[in-house]
């Protein structure tokens, strides 16, 4: 078996090994393999963590006041948002539910109070058919879907760290661009916490004329004033009524027992983050790939810790993330984009296949016995005739040679065989090649 670079063995420090160009012989169609397992994690977990946005002014929004939506930070908090005020609703109904899932456009920008369950309820032109999904929908088979993804992610991390092999969990540690984004799948088992009330069977429309004054009846008993809508359609202020009779307060006992378990499934995938970046006694090794993703998922995974970890405690109740229009969040969110298309570039340059199949970024002396070794195939052995001549394949065929020279007892020849061989070194019984007797190696 190939050695290790002598500069990742010494010392104790971590060792990244230096960037190479190995793709150049995959073909076309297992680049478009690769990308749809790299791209589908990102594509399902990011794309049925909202809805279609339900626009209640005449203003779209612009690529910036979008792009912050799409951070896997705003969709936990939306998650978040949605079970804990399923959690303190005194009577939750259908208009509820379509109300707490919708992503309102108003003239504030992203609006996902409480207070837009009246302010948007005479723009609702469709409800869901109850209060919950039905287990015979969409909604349901998505989070079916993506709560499988994010358990067989948790395994295959775990399962890896504890030593397990990675060809038997599904994950590689020196992962090639497939495995890029397979973490991210662990948002569906976030995602649980409000399954039984996300839907998209809703529409908003804005009405045709912005001038009729839309009164919506209020939801409070305390007072006997109207709620205008037309403070969605221009920067009037609306009228503040209170949400008191609709929901109990943030201070209640089942809020804050929702509140304080909520991120500990992000606790726990920034633990595995921090133990695949950093390993006792050192002599850590990383492919430019796999040190780009781990630092990737540390930058996403500690925002978001601490940024939803503020908002739970403050106790605030809207749907879209409170910081969503701030500038440094928009800067937070680009820069996760930037470094996710970094990684996705670099994995590119480095992805190969390896001799079982798997993908890697790192060279054979890593990548294949990192990615192929497991307990039915212990030995990752690789043979070149050129470098090792005395190393291929015995054969007695042919017999003789163009002079009719026939081969002697005992005699054979060395076939040149360049490749690797997967299996198992497990018997210690050897042929003598002269004479051919059997011997055990244990006796030598």
């Amino acid at each position: 078996m190939a050695e290790l670079p002598a500069s990742s063995l010494g010392g104790g420090q971590p060792y990244v090994f230096p960037l190479s160009y190995q793709s150049r012989d995959i073909t076309f169609s297992e680049w478009c393999s690769l990308f749809t397992l790299c791209l589908a994690p990102l594509i399902a977990h990011i794309a049925a963590g909202f809805p279609r946005p339900s626009y209640l002014h005449d203003r779209l929004p612009r690529w910036h006041e979008r792009i912050a939506l799409y951070n896997p930070t705003s969709i936990l908090w939306r998650y978040a948002a949605i079970t804990d005020r399923r959690i303190r609703a005194k009577a939750w109904d259908k208009s509820q539910m379509a109300a707490t899932n919708a992503l309102f456009w108003t003239s504030r920008g992203w609006d996902g109070s409480e207070g837009m369950i009246a302010l948007s309820s005479p723009h609702c032109t469709h409800l869901p058919e109850h209060a919950r999904i039905s287990v015979y929908s969409s909604e349901f088979l998505k989070t079916v879907i993506v709560t499988l993804q994010g358990t067989q992610a948790i395994v295959a991390l775990g399962v890896s760290l504890a030593g397990g092999s990675s060809s038997s969990d599904g994950f590689v540690q020196f992962m090639g661009v497939d495995l890029i984004f397979f973490p991210l799948a662990f948002i569906g088992l976030v995602r649980l916490f409000c399954a039984f009330w996300l839907t998209d069977d809703f529409a908003y429309l804005l009405p045709e004329h912005r001038s009729t004054l839309v009164e919506a009846v209020p939801m409070t008993k305390r007072s006997d004033s109207r709620v205008s809508l037309d403070s969605l359609l221009h920067d009037v202020p609306a009228e503040p009524f209170s949400t008191e009779d609709m929901f109990l307060p943030t201070s209640d006992w089942r809020s804050r027992v929702f509140r304080a378990v909520f991120l500990l499934p992000t606790i726990g995938l920034l633990v595995i983050c921090l133990l695949f970046l950093i390993q006792p006694g050192g002599g850590k090794e990383f492919t430019t790939t796999a040190l780009l993703v781990a630092l990737f998922y540390l930058i996403f995974l500690s925002a978001t810790l601490v940024v939803c970890g503020y908002y739970l405690a403050r106790g605030y109740t809207s749907t879209t993330i409170p910081c969503i229009a701030s500038r440094w969040y928009v800067v937070y969110t680009a820069a996760l984009i930037g470094m996710g298309l970094v990684t996705f570039v670099i994995a590119c340059i480095e992805t190969r296949r390896t001799a079982c199949g798997k993908w890697t970024s790192a060279t054979f002396d890593a990548g294949d016995v990192s990615a192929c070794a497991d307990n039915r195939r212990p030995d990752v052995i690789r043979m070149d005739f050129t470098q090792f001549p005395d190393f291929g394949l015995a054969t007695t065929d042919p017999s003789h040679d163009q002079r009719n020279n026939t081969l002697g007892e005992g005699e054979f020849w060395v076939r040149n065989f360049t490749g690797t061989c997967l299996g198992a070194l497990g018997s210690t019984l050897v042929r003598h090649a002269s004479t051919l007797e059997m011997v055990d190696l244990k006796d030598l």
